[in-house]
């Protein structure tokens, strides 16, 4: 079952590229997360429905997640100043770690409490209402955005 959610991870990782460098960072990574939270929310019926439809939607799961690392090296080119992206692209690039030992620790909490079908509501129900804030807090360029529109990014 794990390795169903890498299939897709492995199948869209280039894809995610160009479509970032086609469409921008924006669009794909909360297309991506949108795609993510979506088959994350339809894991439990699809596993009542059975062992194939689960599969199916892992590897749709995993499509949704693989465009994020190039969307967000989209946004990194887009956004950071040259002489600040290592800098940022490590600052931001360690947080994931934290995510991850975040949900090992949340997990049996929830599971406990509600049973495993809600890990997965509930994340995909976070993922949903990062989608939104991130609809309408972020911008596709700096130049789109008043309070950076002013900085210089050579």
């Amino acid at each position: 079952m794990l390795s169903s959610f890498f299939i897709g991870y492995l199948l869209t990782q280039v894809v995610g590229g160009k479509l970032a460098d086609r469409y921008g960072g924006k669009v794909v990574l909360g297309f991506g997360v949108l795609v993510w939270s979506l088959f994350t929310l339809v894991a439990p019926p699809a596993a009542a429905l059975g062992i194939a439809v689960l599969i199916v939607a892992r590897i749709v799961m995993g499509m949704g997640e693989a465009v994020t690392f190039p969307a967000i090296y989209a946004l990194y080119a887009r956004w950071i100043p040259v002489r600040e992206r290592s800098r940022s692209a490590g600052f931001s690039n360690s947080g994931i770690p934290l995510g991850t030992v975040f949900a090992l620790l949340a997990t049996p909490v929830i599971v406990a409490a509600w049973g495993w079908e809600w890990v997965f509501y509930l994340f995909g129900g976070v993922g949903f209402i990062w989608c939104a804030v991130w609809y309408f807090a972020s911008h596709r360029a700096p130049a789109c955005n008043p309070v950076s529109a002013r900085r210089n990014w050579t």
